[in-house]
């Protein structure tokens, strides 16, 4: 058994020169996991972390949502993957 990327989600940085990165895996049986995003700039890497929330809410289906926090302000701003 192994773990294999199943598909690759690529969106623009903040700032528009890089991109924002997060892979699918898939297994045998049939399951997913989410890796954690990865941003891919110099510039958008060195002012933002990226941190996730995650939600279960009963009885729809759990999902995470992705931020980039400035580390200087805190300052968050949603990102869609």
């Amino acid at each position: 058994m192994s773990w294999e990327t199943f598909k690759t989600i690529k969106i623009p940085c903040l700032c528009g020169n890089g991109e924002i990165i997060q892979e699918i895996l898939s297994d045998d049986w049939n399951r997913f996991e989410e890796t954690e995003p990865v941003i891919k700039c110099e510039k958008c890497s060195k002012k933002y972390k990226i941190v996730s929330e995650f939600h279960n809410p009963k009885p729809h289906h759990e999902y995470t949502v992705y931020y980039c926090v400035d580390k200087e302000n805190g300052e968050k701003t949603k990102i869609d993957l």
